[in-house]
Formats: structure tokens, sequence, C-alpha cells
């Protein structure tokens, strides 16, 4: 039998562009750093033999030279060989980093268990034989696995044979577009198609690309990313974990999911149908966040309605969130209306009746069936009431 963790889509320098904060853009980066230090003790608490890194180590083909020797660094305390294919985002074709005189001298001084994995032909092991399926290029039309059709399979091996690919399998959903999102869209190359494979010969596959866990088969799964890097899509997504998995020649292999990761990533919509329900929106953040600050990552959607004085509340306690947050993904959607009481302040000022007028006019336009002018006259009016507010 043999023991191992299967991981994928690590994405090691992974910018996180759309984060505005440098500083917390930086957190992210080393938290993904940080995995492996995790990952290295999982390995010698639970004795394995060696860890399978199915693709996307770095998160592009032009690494910095110090992320490369601080993964390296990283690496090289992992108790085990560390075998790695390139993935979509590191691929490895010629002219690739991976082929560098720098990258192999920070390989061989940091890394010795790294074992990189570049060719489409099998690796003897003592105890496994690995059937690498490289990505050479970012966006391939042909099959990765495709070599293994008609590769000639030794009918006593005694090995448990063990296959490692980067890519969507045919008829799994990620490979559609409604499971791609704006951050992390999804394209027609790097298919593989499982059932072209002589799958009596192969014991496990370990599949990288999609970045949620994901059951393909008894033989086949994708094990997600150890460090999350997307918000939810559903109670199914499962992210931040490893899998440890036994298995031995010819028996179904035993997979254990391992949880990893640090950041935390929420989803959360909520509807408003008026100022009370502000209280309503606070409770389910406190479920949401406790008293955490700088680990978690919220995808937060807003729809209905508030008064002028409660949107300026929800304004507040949303910079407040946003400097807890190591990210604010809003999705705002609430339409902020005068109450009877805003109105009366505003329309009924005899001691300024410009100002009364102004409003009564905007109020009306509100009711326009232009919608951009009903939208601006509504602008209009909640900054002619802050106005208002800060004069009294």
């Amino acid at each position: 039998m043999v023991r191992f963790l299967h991981t994928a889509d690590w994405q090691l320098g992974k910018p996180y562009g759309r984060v505005k904060d440098p500083e917390k853009r930086a957190r992210l980066k080393q938290l993904r750093f940080a995995i492996v230090e995790q990952l290295a003790q999982l390995v010698k608490t639970k004795a394995l033999d060696f860890v399978l890194v199915a693709g996307d180590l770095f998160d592009s083909i032009e690494p910095t030279r110090a992320d490369v020797a601080q993964a390296c660094s990283a690496i090289g305390v992992i108790d085990a060989p560390v075998f790695v294919i390139p993935g979509n985002h590191d691929h490895g074709g010629v002219g690739s980093f991976w082929h560098e005189a720098w990258f192999k001298s920070y390989q061989k001084e940091l890394a010795p268990n790294l074992q990189l994995l570049l060719e489409r032909q099998p690796v003897q092991l003592s105890d496994a034989l690995l059937l690498p399926c490289p990505l050479l290029r970012q966006a391939d039309l042909e099959d990765p696995t495709a070599w293994l059709r008609h590769f000639q399979f030794d009918p006593a091996e005694k090995r448990a044979c063990l296959l490692l690919a980067h890519g969507s399998v045919h008829g799994f959903g990620g490979e559609s577009a409604s499971d791609a999102d704006d951050e992390n869209p999804c394209g027609p190359t790097n298919r593989i198609d499982l059932d072209a494979l002589p799958l009596d010969f192969i014991d496990y596959i370990a599949l990288g690309d999609w970045h949620g866990m994901k059951k393909i088969s008894t033989k086949a799964w994708y094990s997600g990313c150890p460090e999350p890097d997307r918000f939810p899509r559903g109670e199914n997504y499962r992210s931040s974990q490893v899998l440890l998995v036994e298995v031995e020649r010819s028996q179904p292999a035993s997979v254990s999911v391992e949880k990893s990761g640090t950041s935390v990533w929420h989803q959360l919509k909520q509807r408003l149908n008026g100022d009370g329900d502000l209280a309503v929106l606070e409770k389910q953040l406190q479920i949401l966040l406790g008293n955490r600050s700088g680990m978690d990552l919220l995808l937060l959607e807003l729809d209905g309605y508030l008064s002028l004085e409660a949107g300026v509340q929800l304004q507040n306690k949303l910079e407040q969130l946003e400097a807890r947050l190591l990210r604010l993904k809003l999705r705002d959607r609430i339409k902020l209306t005068p109450n009877e009481n805003e109105l009366q302040q505003l329309i009924g000022r005899s001691g300024d009746p410009l100002v009364a007028r102004v409003a009564q006019r905007l109020l009306s336009l509100t009711e326009s069936e232009d919608t951009q002018k009903a939208e601006l006259a509504l602008l209009a009016l909640r900054e002619l009431h802050g106005a208002c507010g800060q004069l009294n």
C-alpha cells in the first residue's frame, strides 16, 4: 500500500489584484506560502510516502525569483518527495522558467525533494508507478492524458498506478460557463476524457484545475485548492483542503479529506425591508465573522430599501467592515428613500423656502418614468438631506 497527499492549485505568488489595500494583498499572498508549512506537518504526522501536486504550483508562468525561492524553501521542509506537474498557470513548455538555470539552482539547493515532472512518460518508484500528464502550454486542444490510451501496461505490475493531470474532465459541470465567475473564467481547452483511458490499469487519478473538491469517480478526484481563492458558489462547493489517499494495486482507493487553509471566504445575501432590518444584518455578520479581523473575505449582496438616515448608518457599518476584512466585495442594490420625517425636514423648512422648493421638485422627479433621471433625483435628494443635516 502507498499513502500520499493529493493536492493542486497552490498558485503561489497570486497577486490578488482585486484587493485594493496593498498590505492586505501581501497578507493573502503570504497565506498561500504558509499553507506549505501545514502540509509539511501533515506529511510528518501521517508518515506519508510522498506528495502529488497536480498542477499550478505557481500562479504565473513568470513567477518572481523571490517567490520561487520562498516556495522552494517551504517545500524543502516537507519530509517526503514532492512530485509536481505544471498546470495552465505555470505550464512547462520549452522556454518556461522551469527550464531556467536559476530555477534549477533554487530547486537543488533549497528543495532537493522537489521532483518536477515535465515529460509525459512513466516515473518508476519503489512502491508506485506515476503517470504524469503535465501541461506544456497554457491552452492545449490536445488531451494531456492522450498518451496513455495506447500505453502498454504490464499486467504483472504490482505497484499502484497513479495518474496526475490538470484540466477539465469531460462531463463535469466545472467546465461550463455557468460554473465560472468573473475572477476565475474557464475555457474549452485542456479537456481530459477519462472514458478514453485504460481505467482497469489505473488505480487513482489525481486531478487539478477545478478549485473545489470534487469526486468524479471512485478513482478520480479533484483535490481543490488548499488555500481558498474564491467565494463559494453554493453549499456543495468545498475548498481549503487536501486529500489523504491510501491505495494498493487493483484495490479501491481510500480517500479522506484533511482541512487546510487560514483565510475564510463568505457569501451573504440579505434583503432589508426597512430600517429595522439593519439589526438583522448586524446579527448575520456577527455570526459569520465573530470577533475576527484580518482573516475573512466577504461577498455581500444587499437589496431592499432604507431611509436616508439608515443609509448613512449602513455606509458607516460598511466602512468599519471593510477595515476588518481582507476584502469586501459589495453588490449594493439598496434603494434609499426618505421617510415621512425626513421629507418633512426638507419640504417643511419654512425658514428656508429655497431648500423646500428644491426638495419638492426632486421628490417629484423620483417618480419619473425615465429611470436614469429618477435615480439622479434620488441621489440629489440624499445629498440635500445630508447637507441640511450638517447645517442644523
